[in-house]
């Protein structure tokens, strides 16, 4: 724990801190406040001075209380100093601090520019005497004279611009060094930027996403309802929910719809439309087809080994072709019996394709 600070030592700090302050006053050659100064210093000055009075007043109010004995004849004194002390805390936490940050670029230019000056001013008095000093940071300076718009600046000129803005960020680039950059890109060939790398578009899009997501089961969710669930819920009747010729039976997904479907008719007295073609062979091959869910696998794993093992749509083999029978069956036939020969092969092709393409 931190030692409590006792009033003598208080006392002594407060008298010191007066002292120091009197005698850097005392110094001072140029007049308070200076002519040409920046106010808001001026402000920070006085409030701290002010508050310095108060606290001090304050711990002498309580000093003569605690000889006293009395603490009531002075409290509204004390009260009166105390909202003087957050008053003026308050000027100095929300007004000149806020203050000071912004202004602390301007005031830093101000003090870099005098203490350049004032730098300035002692090489020339040692120039002046016949004394010549060579520092490491000097000859710096007189090596590193910079070139802005085809002008030399040296040592003081670069320090008194210092803080300006550089001009050559505005000039826009001329119109030969456009044809340049044009010229080296004239090949075609895309050439990531050098700064931050660019990474070229992808074409998925959200469906393909949600396609490459693993589907919910339905199987695992319709029996965490009905089996695992303690609350009531209604059966539907027997051979109701029993479609696609008995392989299969209506999921809870299909009898939500048909409800929502059902109420939604019976509100508004209407008839929605039924299902198109489209919307039933999408379903179609959404469907998990004979065996449900868990034997979706194995179709897929069979539809994906037929495609792979289908001939091409167009393509039959050279026994095929020599078999194939002549538009005509003799020289006094009429040809009937070759054309059907035709129909029914083109037939069998066209089943094939739709085959390979399931």
């Amino acid at each position: 724990m931190a030692a409590k600070t006792t009033f003598p030592a208080l006392l002594d700090t407060l008298q010191q801190a007066l002292l120091s302050a009197a005698e850097a006053s005392q110094k001072l050659d140029a007049p308070i406040p200076p002519n040409d100064g920046i106010s808001l210093l001026d402000v920070k000055n006085e409030l701290f001075l002010s508050y310095l009075q108060n606290l001090v007043f304050l711990i002498i109010l309580k000093m003569r209380n605690r000889r006293s004995g009395s603490e009531d004849e002075d409290e509204e004194l004390d009260n009166s100093v105390v909202k003087k002390l957050v008053e003026l805390q308050v000027y100095l936490e929300k007004g000149v601090r806020p203050l000071e940050s912004r202004l602390k670029y301007q005031i830093d230019k101000v003090l870099r520019a005098a203490d350049d000056a004032k730098r300035a001013e002692e090489n020339a008095n040692v120039k002046t005497n016949g004394k010549v000093i060579h520092d490491d940071e000097d000859s710096e300076e007189d090596s590193d004279a910079e070139s802005t718009n085809g002008v030399t600046l040296k040592g003081l000129e670069i320090d008194d611009l210092q803080y300006r803005p550089n001009p050559t960020s505005f000039v826009r680039p001329t119109a030969g060094a456009d044809d340049h950059s044009r010229s080296k890109s004239e090949d075609g060939v895309y050439k990531p930027p050098r700064i931050q790398a660019t990474a070229m578009p992808t074409t998925t899009g959200p469906r393909e996403k949600q396609d490459k997501k693993p589907s919910k089961s339905a199987t695992l969710d319709e029996f965490v309802s009905t089996e695992l669930s303690a609350a009531p819920f209604a059966e539907p009747s027997i051979g109701s929910t029993i479609v696609s010729g008995g392989r299969r039976s209506k999921s809870e997904k299909e009898k939500n719809d048909e409800r929502e479907r059902r109420e939604y008719e019976e509100r508004n007295y209407v008839r929605l439309p039924k299902e198109s073609k489209k919307d039933k062979a999408k379903k179609g091959r959404k469907d998990a087809g004979y065996g449900g869910e868990e034997w979706r696998g194995l179709g897929e794993g069979i539809d994906r080994i037929e495609r792979l093992t289908t001939k091409k749509a167009g393509s039959r083999s050279v026994v095929e072709k020599s078999r194939k029978r002549p538009a005509t069956d003799g020289p006094k036939s009429n040809g009937e019996q070759g054309q059907h020969m035709q129909k029914k092969l083109k037939t069998l092709d066209g089943v094939r394709r739709d085959r390979g393409r399931r």
